[in-house]
């Protein structure tokens, strides 16, 4: 009777058991899960000319001099100007002239004051240019004659070489060209050849024609222009 009592009893209190498990597995399955911890937020900076909503925190914090950003000099505390590119300043450039230089004109084959009119049969004239218009060696003279003209001189010669025309061309060619003087050939008679020599406002024309004898007799037709002198 005992173990009927226990064996009930038993019964009873798995019935009970099973029941209060019974209950705890439908609280269990009921009650909503606990809430994890939300991650920190992190807000991204908001957009230009956006204004951030109240409340929020994620404006970014001032610079200041500790921050490791550049602390202006000079005790200004606005915007500075930045500074120039610097720039190489080079020296202004004088101006050179350019070309050659102007060469002084050359010094007149007469001079004032100017010899007066003359003429001479076989010699040299008084007042005649001999040494600018220097005669070939061996030289006849046949006549010379000089004429003042306001500020020139005009001359004249007349004389017989032995040298051909060639040759007294070249000597001429070479004595006046000494001087600045330059030649060109002229028109002349059939036979006879004939040069001008030019300086400036001064010139010489020379005409030369072979004589019976081989030799070479020629004339000289100048223009001088004189300066200022004793």
């Amino acid at each position: 009777m005992k173990a009927k009592r226990l064996v009930i009893a038993g019964v009873g209190v798995a019935a009970i058991l099973g029941g209060t498990a019974v209950v705890l597995d439908q609280m269990t399955a009921g009650e909503p899960p606990a809430p994890h911890a939300a991650p920190p937020s992190v807000s991204s900076p908001p957009a230009a000319g956006s204004t951030p909503e109240p409340g929020t925190t994620d404006a970014p914090a001032p610079t200041g001099p500790g921050d490791g950003a550049p602390t202006p000099t000079g005790g200004s505390t606005g915007a500075s100007a930045a500074a120039p590119v610097g720039r190489e300043v080079l020296p202004p450039v004088s101006a050179t002239p350019t070309g050659l230089p102007v060469p002084s004109p050359p010094a007149p084959l007469v001079s004032k004051p100017l010899p007066a009119a003359a003429s001479a049969q076989g010699k040299i004239a008084d007042g005649f240019p001999a040494d600018a218009l220097r005669f070939p060696d061996g030289t006849v003279v046949v006549s010379t004659s000089v004429a003042p003209a306001e500020e020139s001189l005009q001359v004249a010669a007349d004389a017989i070489t032995g040298l051909s025309q060639d040759s007294v061309a070249g000597h001429f060619q070479q004595v006046l060209g000494s001087v600045g003087f330059w030649s060109e050939p002229v028109p002349a008679a059939a036979g006879e050849r004939a040069l001008r020599f030019s300086r400036g406002a001064d010139s010489v024309t020379l005409t030369a024609s072979t004589t019976g004898t081989g030799g070479t007799r020629f004339m000289l037709l100048g223009n001088l222009h004189a300066a200022a002198g004793g």
